[in-house]
């Protein structure tokens, strides 16, 4: 497991939690909002994979002990946001 799979998991997590609430606000249709969200994560995921510092290797328990905590901050501060 690479730092990077972790930045995929945690960024994608992140976009698909606070990118359509904001598309919303906005007024865009349905088909939009997938469009705009599809090119938001490819372009997140490429600029991660570009990121050298990503490319080390990390043991599988750190790997989603991160991931882990990252989406449970994700989530409080969704909760503490609305």
């Amino acid at each position: 497991m690479k730092w990077e799979n972790i930045a995929f998991g945690s960024s994608i997590f992140i976009v698909l939690t606070f990118l359509p609430p904001y598309l919303d606000i906005i007024g865009i249709s349905f088909w939009l909002k997938a469009v705009c969200i599809i090119a938001v994560l490819f372009s997140v995921l490429f600029i991660v994979s570009k990121i050298k510092l990503l490319q080390r290797s990390v043991t599988k328990k750190v790997g989603w002990l991160s991931l882990i905590s990252v989406f449970i901050l994700v989530v409080i501060f969704d909760i503490l946001n609305n």
